[in-house]
Formats: structure tokens, C-alpha cells, sequence
């Protein structure tokens, strides 16, 4: 044997003689079994040792007596070890990067008048050329809400495999909504083909019907009571007032938040999925990643710790400065204001919810705190809401009224000297100044979109304002973008983002749906 076999039979003595509490025993060397892999004279740290528990009864404890026995072990034992195979990638094991959303381009709608559709004649939000989870042929959902939607569900399928699909008609005819959604859902083949993990959310117009038609895979999931909830909860009252859009957006986070639920997804998620690393993510991800191999708990603490710190010194400094300032109170009310600690406080909570308890203690003071006139002298005495319409204005009573702007008046008791100050009302952010009588008092009333967008062109929307208080009115043109075809540009970054579905089931996310069926699951409400 050379030197570091010597070391390594040395060292195996020494944890031996480690096991005895440092009192000498004479061990049974015959019942144990040694292993010993040499691999290379430079690889030290691929040793290993294996020796099985001793039992007990076969350790003798000598006191006083010195062990000395030799060990017979072989020069060199290979021992061959599996290496621990790689465990497949998955959504519990899968850490996905920001998702980036593709460019969807909706189907191609007919511009013949259609009384009422078909299953084969209702465009499939799917296939060549088109990538999205909307079919509304008639308009009813502006392009807005319809990117919203598409977000949604694209980052629901990112996360779950799962596909969910939104479709909106005026018209089925005599055919009765439920047994409609089950067909339609089986002949597009929503949903993966391993899972049946689809939904469709199917809108009849003329019979104010909405269906929800689950897939084998989520009905465990999204049961007949959750489904007519969420269309209780979020389809009727939108679909009551009109707002098609937004009811079905609405839907379709509750759907999000109940399917993207961790212990449901291991239940639901396609075994044919597979993901691509994406190696153009930025320096500051990349080692964000590689913290967590560190100790994330560890770093937290320390980052959680640094950005405290620095929260505590900003806003103590600010808050500080502004009341040392020679600036009268009014002035440092409107300097205070702008400061604004938010959710901070909630994630912070110590001691930034002192501070913004300081924050708005201060606020107050710097508003109601006694003042004095600077003509003569004499203390202001802050007027009551009702003595104070004295010496306001008309448009400034008017704007008192909406909540646009909150007044205080301060005079002296012999009203030498008036002091008016003018603060954010409650409602401040809902009207702008009008252009007539320059007061706060212009808001939006109504909004009409006259032109949908498409392909071809762009959108027209229309913004009414009307004034509270000289009843000027006046409209505004918003130009909405038109929507953008499909280019071999925009597919290729769709499939190379760090959060889509690889080319080996690209097919699923980019040309048609993945095959699931459907027995009939889901429930129906009526508006």
C-alpha cells in the first residue's frame, strides 16, 4: 500500500476509536464490513467508507487494556456507483422564468350575416395562423378585454398544461346550450389528451346562457357548484350591465386561481409537456437563480434585512427634513403628501407602520394646527363646512359637492383677513380642469368604441366628458391599436421564450388543441 492508503487506514481507526466515548473497547473486527474505494491517487473526496452498526452485546469493555489487532483489507476494492438519474422536468420541480407573452392573432372572422352557428361553423381560436383563447365572431368582447383574456389563459396553460377557451355567438339556434358546449368541446378536443385537463366557456347571446364544459381531468377540480359560482359570482352581474368583456376576464381569474392551486396541479398536469431553458435572461435572474443553491432562507434574511434598512433612512430622512424646513405648514402638507410608504408598510411593518402612522399624524397637524394671519397678526379660526360657503365661490361649492376638491377657510374674527386652502377631495382623481371655467369639475360620463380594431385598420374609441359645473361638454377620439397577423418573427420568439412549450408540443399552445374530451362536466347560469 502506498502513503494515502496508510492515511486512509489511519483515518478509519480514528472514527472507530471516536465511536467508544473515548473509553477503549475491544470491538469484534470479524462482523465488520469494510468497503474501500480507491478511484484515483488525486481524488481523495471519492473514498468511501461503509461499516454497519455493531451491536451491543458484541463490544467488551476493557478499562485498561490496550487494542491492538490487525486489520486485513484488501489493497484496492472498486466500488462502481450509479450515478442518481435526473429527474424529469415537471411543474413541481420546474422553476419557469417570467412568462412573455406571444402575439395572438385571432381567427378569421366571416363578414356574412350569420342567424345563428353551427358547431363546424364557430372559428377555432386555433390552428394555422391562429393562436389565442377567444372566438367571439360577433364582436361582442372589445380587443382590449380579448388581450386581457388571452394573458390569462396563456399563463394558465404556461403553469397547468391546462387549456381553457372562451367562446362567444348570438345565436345556436334550437340547440340547447349545454348539449352544444359538450359537442363543441369534443370536436375541437380541448384539453391534453393524457389529462383531459380543457374548460370552454361558451356564451349564447340570444338565449343569456353561459356554459361551463369541464374535461375528465377537472372535474375533480372545477365541480358543477364551483363552476355555477363563478358564473353567479362574475358573469351575471357583468352580463346584467352589458360588460361582456370584463365578466368573462373576471371568470377567467377565478378559473386561474382554482386550477393553478399546488396541490391540484400534479392531478392535472400533461406528462407530454416539455420546456425549454431560456439562456437570453438577464445577469440579475440568472443569479437571483443561483442564490438559491446558497441558502435562500439565509438570503432572504440578509436582502429582506438591507432593504429595511434602507426604507428606514429614506423615509426618516424625508420626514425630517420636511418638518425642520421653514416652509409654513401648507407647504410642507403638500410636501408630506407625496410621500407614500403603501404597501411597504404591510411588507415592512416594523418600523415603517410607525412611520406612516407619523406620516399621517403630521398631515393632520400641519392642516389644523392654529395659524396666524400674516397681514396683521391676528389667529385664523378654521370656519365649519356650512359658514366657510361664505366666501367660496360657486364652482368652488360645486367642486366640494363631487368630492374633486376639499376647501378650508380660515379668517380672523373680524374678518380682516381670509385665508382659503385647497386640498385633494376623495374624488380628486375622477375629474380634470375644465377648459371653460377652470374649476375641477370636468369628468367622463360614458365611453363608446365606434370602430373595432382588426387587422387592417385601427379602432376608434370615444371618451364623453361633461363639466359639473358650466355643463360644458366634450368628447375625445382614443385610437386603438389594430391587431397585429402572425409572422414567422413573432412565432419563432413565441416558442423560444423561457416560459413556453418547447417545439415537441409547441402543437398544443400554436396549432390546435390537444385532443381532451369531455363527458358532459360543468354547470350553466342564466342572466
Amino acid at each position: 500500500m502506498n502513503f494515502k492508503q496508510y492515511g486512509y487506514l489511519f483515518l478509519l481507526l480514528f472514527i472507530l476509536q471516536s465511536c467508544t466515548n473515548k473509553k477503549p473497547e475491544e470491538i469484534d473486527i470479524s462482523e465488520t464490513e469494510i468497503e474501500v474505494s480507491y478511484l484515483e491517487d488525486d481524488a481523495f473526496e471519492d473514498v468511501i467508507f461503509v461499516a454497519p452498526i455493531v451491536e451491543e452485546d458484541s463490544i467488551d469493555i476493557a478499562e485498561e487494556e490496550d487494542i491492538d489487532q490487525d486489520l486485513d483489507i484488501p489493497e484496492t476494492v472498486i466500488a462502481v456507483t450509479e450515478p442518481e438519474p435526473e429527474s424529469e422536468p415537471g411543474p413541481e420541480n420546474k422553476s419557469y422564468n417570467p412568462v412573455e407573452y406571444p402575439v395572438f392573432k385571432a381567427p378569421s372572422y366571416s363578414n356574412r350575416e350569420i342567424e345563428y352557428y353551427s358547431i363546424l361553423e364557430i372559428p377555432k381560436p386555433r390552428g394555422k395562423g391562429v393562436l389565442g383563447y377567444v372566438s367571439d365572431p360577433d364582436g361582442y368582447i372589445s380587443a382590449i378585454y380579448e388581450e386581457e383574456i388571452n394573458k390569462v389563459l396563456f399563463e394558465l396553460e404556461v403553469h397547468t398544461s391546462a387549456e381553457v377557451i372562451v367562446v362567444i355567438v348570438k345565436s345556436i339556434g334550437d340547440e340547447i346550450p349545454k348539449t352544444f358546449a359538450t359537442k363543441l368541446f369534443n370536436e375541437w378536443g380541448i384539453g391534453k389528451a393524457d389529462k383531459d385537463n380543457g374548460l370552454l366557456i361558451l356564451t349564447v347571446m340570444d338565449q343569456r346562457r353561459t356554459e361551463f364544459e369541464t374535461g375528465y381531468g377537472l372535474e375533480a377540480i372545477l365541480t358543477d357548484n364551483i363552476c355555477y359560482r363563478i358564473g353567479t359570482d362574475e358573469i351575471v352581474p357583468f352580463f346584467k350591465e352589458g360588460e361582456y368583456g370584463e365578466g368573462l376576464l373576471k371568470a377567467a381569474d377565478r378559473v386561474k386561481e382554482f386550477v393553478e392551486n399546488p396541490d391540484t396541479i400534479d392531478y392535472i398536469y400533461s406528462n407530454d409537456v416539455t420546456y425549454e431553458v431560456n439562456d437570453g435572461g438577464s445577469w440579475i435572474l440568472s443569479f437571483l437563480d443561483s442564490l438559491q443553491y446558497i441558502s435562500f432562507p439565509f438570503v432572504f434574511v440578509i436582502l429582506y434585512i438591507i432593504i429595511l434598512i434602507f426604507l428606514s433612512i429614506y423615509y426618516s430622512f424625508k420626514i425630517e427634513s420636511i418638518d425642520k424646513s421653514k416652509e409654513d405648514y401648507y407647504d410642507k402638507y403638500n410636501s408630506l403628501k407625496k410621500i407614500d410608504i403603501g404597501c411597504f408598510a404591510f411588507l415592512f411593518p416594523f418600523p415603517l407602520w410607525g412611520m406612516s402612522t407619523t406620516i399621517k399624524t403630521r398631515l393632520k397637524q400641519y392642516r389644523y394646527d392654529p395659524r396666524f394671519s400674516k397681514v396683521n397678526g391676528k389667529p385664523l379660526i378654521l370656519l365649519s363646512s356650512k359658514n366657510e360657503r361664505n366666501f367660496l365661490k360657486e364652482g368652488e361649492i360645486i367642486e366640494e359637492n363631487i368630492h374633486s376638491v376639499d376647501y378650508d377657510v380660515w379668517a380672523t374674527d373680524d374678518k380682516s383677513d381670509i385665508l382659503i386652502l385647497k386640498y385633494d377631495g376623495n374624488s380628486s382623481r375622477k375629474y380634470s380642469k375644465c377648459n371653460q371655467c377652470n374649476y375641477k369639475t370636468k369628468g367622463k360620463t360614458r365611453s363608446n368604441v365606434r370602430i373595432r380594431p382588426n387587422y387592417d385598420r385601427e379602432g376608434e374609441r370615444i371618451d364623453f366628458y361633461e363639466c359639473k359645473n358650466c355643463n360644458d361638454k366634450t368628447s375625445e377620439v382614443v385610437v386603438v391599436a389594430k391587431l397585429v397577423r402572425e409572422s414567422s418573427r413573432s412565432s419563432s420568439s413565441s416558442s423560444s421564450s423561457g416560459s413556453s412549450f418547447s417545439s415537441s408540443s409547441s402543437s398544443s399552445s400554436s396549432s390546435s388543441f390537444g385532443g381532451g374530451r369531455s363527458g358532459g362536466g360543468g354547470s350553466g347560469v342564466s342572466w
